[in-house]
């Protein structure tokens, strides 16, 4: 037998009740996503009942319940209890129907926390959500560049590596000459190193490029290595090499002098050297002079 259309309404209308009551219980929690070792995390627990009153909140870690609170219950023993896992440390006082308090947190307390809520009967409607916790180590010390020189010339190598210690997860270590991030090819990876007995972990990077003319184009060369952990941890290292320069005039011995003006292999004199002052002797300046002066002379006119 086919429903009349009264049957259909009713359907429709007793349909919309029952979605309208499962819709009453609204449950959000906060959660941090990442908290540093050793210290506090909040977790809270917001809802609404809409008409009907809480029978119960619960906090699971897993599948684990660490907390529960029953305000029906004649106690307070019974209304508000904690429950002890590993790396689950709640303080009680600090706890109620709408948060939980986790003091010294480690890397046990890392996990999925879920907040159960359950209505007063008849409908004892049950709703939760959950959200996952992790808990990071950030290094001690900031990153060190080891390797490198304080002058480089054009067309040198440089080879120098970035390590950031003792963190959990590891950081992830960027490179950056004269500000700008370097391109990946000149990226040397190198694999984690573990503390068997912690768990921390270090981690090395490596940079290596030729020096371009367009490294000194504002000055020295400047590298950085900058160490990252989501946004919790932030330090860098600095390193800044000079073009590599001649030697000072006045600091030629005589036989550099004479190097300074003798013809190279395509017979150009390289006439580099120039007088220059400072603290030494007007003896000594003429005799190189002369010298100088003797082997242009030489040069050009043979003997």
């Amino acid at each position: 037998m086919r429903p009349n259309n009264l049957q259909l309404m009713s359907l429709v209308f007793f349909s919309h009740g029952l979605f309208t009551n499962a819709m009453k219980l609204l449950v959000d929690i906060i959660v941090p996503s990442i908290v540093l070792k050793g210290k506090d995390a909040l977790l809270e627990c917001q809802y609404d009942l809409d008409d009907e009153g809480l029978y119960s909140l619960k906090w699971y870690k897993g599948n684990e319940e660490i907390f529960r609170f029953i305000p029906g219950e004649e106690f307070l023993s019974d209304r508000i209890k904690g429950f002890n896992l590993p790396g689950v440390n709640i303080i009680m006082e600090e706890s109620d129907k709408h948060k939980i308090l986790l003091h010294n947190v480690n890397f046990d307390t890392a996990g999925r926390y879920r907040c159960e809520i359950v209505a007063e009967g008849p409908s004892f409607q049950t709703m939760s959500n959950a959200q996952h916790l992790s808990v990071v180590q950030i290094p001690s010390e900031d990153p060190i560049i080891t390797g490198g020189q304080l002058r480089y010339s054009i067309g040198d190598t440089v080879e120098v590596n970035c390590t950031s210690k003792d963190s959990l997860p590891a950081v992830n270590l960027s490179w950056y000459i004269n500000g700008e991030q370097v391109d990946r090819s000149h990226l040397r990876h190198y694999p984690l190193e573990e503390v068997e007995e912690t768990g921390l972990q270090s981690t090395t990077l490596g940079l290596q490029f030729k020096v371009r003319q367009k490294h000194f184009r504002h000055g020295g060369l400047k590298i950085k290595c900058l160490a990252t952990l989501a946004a919790l941890y932030w330090r860098s290292d600095e390193r800044s090499a000079e073009p590599a320069a001649m030697r000072s005039p006045h600091n030629l011995n005589e036989h550099e002098a004479y190097a300074a003006v003798s013809p190279n292999s395509e017979g150009n004199s390289n006439w580099f050297y120039s007088i220059g002052s400072g603290s030494d002797s007007m003896l000594r300046r003429m005799s190189i002079i002369a010298l100088l002066i003797a082997v242009y002379l030489t040069h050009q006119f043979g003997t």
